[in-house]
C-alpha cells in the first residue's frame, strides 16, 4: 500500500475504532487485516464496510439508537471519503498532501472538486505548504484550509463580494457586462468614476490599508477558494495591487517585494457551499479588527433572507410564533440578535422608501440613490423609532409631503447629524417650523441650510414648550383667532403651503365633534 494512502487509512480508521472501543477484538482484527495486506480499491470498500457492519451491530445490542443513527446517515460519505484518499494519493506530495491532510475524515466531495482549476500554492522563504491546526472554525463549522503562498497577480478579487453590490450593478447597467480583473481592482481603488461617487473618493481605504501592508506586510492571510478566488480579503488583496502597480515612487522596492507574495488559507477540493457561506458570515458579520461591510450592505441581506423567508411561508402573519421563530432563524444564520435583524428589517424598508422616491419623483441616478442610502442609513434607524402617535415614524406617515421634504434634507446632507431626527416629531405639529424646513430644502448653500433646519427644530420646540403651559381655552381661542384669519388662498390647492385635504378633513371632523356636543346636554 502506498504510505500515504496507509497513513490516510489509519487515522480513518482509528476513529471508527474509538467510536467502537467496547467492541475490542473484532474491529482491531478488520483493521489489522487492512494495514498488513496490500488493498485495491475494491478492497479498501469492503474492508469499511465491515468495519461499519461491526460497530453498527455492537451499538445495536447496547441500545445506542443515537450511534445507529449517525451510522446510517454517515457511512456512506465516509467510506466514499476513503475511496477518494485511494485514488488521489497517487503521489502526496506539496499543496496536495496538504490538502488531502487537511480534508480530514469527514470532508465531502463539493463543487470545487469538479470543474475548477486549482491555484496551486507554493513554498516561499523555507516555508512549505502545511495543513492549518487546529483547524480553524467558522460560523460554529470547522472548515480545512492548507497555508501557503501565491502571487499576488495570481488571485482573483471576488466580484459576489456583497460590500460591491451597488458598484457592480452601476458597472453592469453602464458596460453592460460584468468588470474584468482590472476594472475590479479599479472598482475597489476608487479609481473608476461611477455615478454618486466622487473620482477622488477612496470608499474601500485602500490607500491608508497600503501604508499599513508596506511596513507589516499582510499580518491576516485572505482566504481563497481552489481557483484562487477570494472569499475573504479584498481590501488586503487590492492594498497591494495599489502598491505593486504604483509608478509614483512613493513605494520602495522592498516594500513592492513584500507585497508580491502573499501567505493565503486556501479550501481543499473538498469545500462544501455551507462551508463557503461559513467563512463568509463569519469574517463579515462576526466583530473582527477590520474594516466590516457597511451596515446597509449587511441589513440588505438579512432584509432579503427575511423576504425569501416570508415567501415560503405566506401564512405566517406578523406577531405570531412562526414569524417570532423565522427572525430567530435569521438572526443565527447572520450570528446578528433578534433585535438587530428587526431593526435591519426595518431600516431597510424605509431606505427602499426613500430610493424610490428619490429615483421616481426626483429622478436621482438609482445608483446615486443607493449611495446616498448606504452613507445615511444609520438615520433610517432614528426614523424608525417612535411609532406611536406623536413619534417620529408616526409624524413621517401622516403626511407624504412632509416624509418627502425629510427625506430630500437627508438626501442633500442638511441635518447636521442623525440626533435632530428625533426633533421632527415636534416640527411636524408646527406650521411654522415646517415652512422653515421648506426653506431649507430650497437653499443651496448646505451650511446655511443646516442653520435652517436647526431653527425650525428650536422653534418647533418653544412651540410645544408653549403649548403644554397653556390652558384648553387659551389654545382654542389662539387657534380660532388664527384660523379666521388665514387669507383665501390658504385653501387654494394649486399655492404652495395650502392647507392639505386630509387637514381639512380633520377640521371637518372637529367640527362635527363640537356640534354634537353643543346639541347634547353639555352644550346646555
Amino acid at each position: 500500500m502506498h504510505e500515504g494512502t496507509k497513513k490516510a487509512l489509519t487515522e480513518l480508521l482509528r476513529a471508527a475504532e474509538t467510536m467502537s472501543a467496547d467492541l475490542g477484538a473484532s474491529v482491531k482484527e478488520i483493521l489489522r487485516e487492512g494495514l498488513e495486506n496490500p488493498l485495491s480499491i475494491d478492497d479498501v470498500r469492503a474492508l469499511l464496510t465491515r468495519v461499519v457492519s461491526v460497530v453498527r451491530a455492537g451499538a445495536e445490542r447496547r441500545g445506542d439508537s443515537e450511534t445507529v443513527e449517525l451510522i446510517d446517515r454517515d457511512a456512506e460519505a465516509f467510506i466514499a471519503r476513503v475511496e477518494q484518499i485511494r485514488a488521489n494519493l497517487s503521489g502526496d506530495t506539496g499543496a496536495s498532501t496538504a490538502a488531502a491532510d487537511a480534508a480530514g475524515p469527514d470532508a465531502q466531495s463539493g463543487p470545487a472538486a469538479t470543474g475548477q482549476e486549482r491555484l496551486q500554492l507554493r513554498p516561499y522563504d523555507g516555508i512549505e505548504p502545511a495543513a492549518v491546526r487546529p483547524m480553524p472554525v467558522f460560523h460554529e463549522r470547522p472548515v480545512a484550509v492548507v497555508e501557503g503562498f501565491v502571487r499576488t497577480q495570481d488571485i482573483q478579487l471576488w466580484d459576489q463580494n456583497e460590500r460591491l453590490d451597488i458598484h457592480l450593478s452601476q458597472f453592469q447597467q453602464q458596460y453592460g457586462r460584468g468588470p474584468d480583473a482590472d476594472e475590479l481592482v479599479a472598482i475597489m481603488k476608487g479609481t473608476m468614476a461611477l455615478p454618486g461617487i466622487e473620482d477622488t473618493e477612496d470608499q474601500f481605504a485602500i490607500r491608508k490599508l497600503a501604508q499599513s501592508v508596506r511596513v507589516n506586510g499582510v499580518r491576516k492571510p485572505p482566504i481563497i477558494d481552489v481557483d484562487g478566488t477570494l472569499l475573504d480579503g479584498n481590501r488586503r488583496v487590492t492594498a497591494c495591487y495599489h502598491i505593486l502597480e504604483d509608478d509614483s515612487g512613493e513605494f520602495t522596492v522592498e516594500e513592492k517585494q513584500r507585497a508580491e507574495w502573499l501567505k493565503v488559507w486556501q479550501l481543499t477540493d473538498h469545500a462544501t457551499d455551507q462551508d463557503r457561506e461559513a467563512v463568509i458570515v463569519s469574517l463579515n458579520f462576526e466583530p473582527d479588527y477590520k474594516q466590516d461591510w457597511p451596515e446597509y450592505v449587511k441589513a440588505q441581506k438579512v432584509y432579503d433572507q427575511w423576504q425569501t423567508q416570508l415567501s415560503l411561508e405566506p401564512r405566517a402573519n406578523p406577531g405570531t410564533a412562526r414569524v417570532r421563530a423565522i427572525r430567530r432563524e435569521i438572526a443565527r444564520m447572520f450570528a446578528l440578535s433578534t433585535n438587530e435583524v428587526s431593526r435591519y428589517i426595518s431600516m431597510v424598508g424605509l431606505a427602499r422608501d426613500f430610493e424610490d422616491y428619490q429615483v421616481v419623483q426626483r429622478s436621482k441616478d438609482p445608483f446615486a440613490a443607493k449611495h446616498r442610502a448606504s452613507d445615511k442609513f444609520q438615520y433610517f434607524d432614528e426614523l424608525n423609532k417612535g411609532k406611536a402617535a406623536g413619534g417620529v415614524h408616526w409624524s413621517l406617515n401622516q403626511d407624504d409631503s412632509f416624509k418627502h421634504l425629510v427625506f430630500d434634507l437627508l438626501y442633500d446632507g442638511k441635518f447636521q447629524s442623525w440626533e435632530r431626527i428625533r426633533d421632527l416629531k415636534y416640527v411636524y405639529e408646527n406650521d411654522d417650523a415646517v415652512d422653515l424646513l421648506r426653506k431649507a430644502r430650497a437653499e443651496s448653500d448646505v451650511e446655511a441650510a443646516q442653520e435652517e433646519v436647526d431653527n425650525a427644530i428650536s422653534l418647533a420646540r418653544m412651540g410645544r414648550a408653549e403649548r403644554r403651559q397653556t390652558g384648553a381655552n387659551t389654545r382654542i381661542k389662539v387657534f380660532t383667532e388664527w384660523f379666521l384669519g388665514l387669507p383665501v388662498k390658504a385653501f387654494d390647492p394649486s399655492m404652495p403651503g395650502s392647507v392639505t385635504q386630509d387637514n381639512l378633513e380633520r377640521l371637518r371632523s372637529v367640527l362635527k365633534h363640537v356640534e354634537n356636543y353643543l346639541e347634547s346636554d353639555g352644550g346646555s
